[in-house]
């Protein structure tokens, strides 16, 4: 079972605060995927991959072993800097989510 299932049926088993619990866990990360690719074969000549995990404090960078450009890499890590930014924004629409639907539960049941 995908983790969105399994925080679907926290939610209509009405275990609300677990289900929140898993939601925000999982909204603490994101991958980043920056890749530039080759017109005439369309494979992916330069990649770089990064997974920000904040809950657990972790970033992993994976980047191609090719010759990458310093534009490329520049985007790329313009990107991870705004990861906090956009994790930040998930969270709190998460909340506001979760509160919506604490607030409302009796109406659903």
């Amino acid at each position: 079972m995908s983790k969105i299932e399994e925080i679907k049926a926290k939610i209509r088993e009405g275990n609300i605060e677990t289900a929140m619990a898993m939601a925000m866990a999982e909204a603490m990360k994101l991958e980043i995927i920056t890749t530039v690719n080759d017109s005439d074969t369309l494979s992916h000549s330069q990649c770089y991959r990064s997974n920000l995990d904040l809950l657990n404090n972790e970033i992993d960078h994976q980047i191609d072993d090719q010759k990458n450009s310093e534009q490329l890499e520049n985007l790329h890590f313009q990107e991870v800097g705004k990861a906090h930014e956009k994790i930040l924004q998930n969270v709190q629409s998460l909340q506001k989510m979760f509160t919506l639907l604490q607030d409302n539960l009796s109406e659903l049941n």
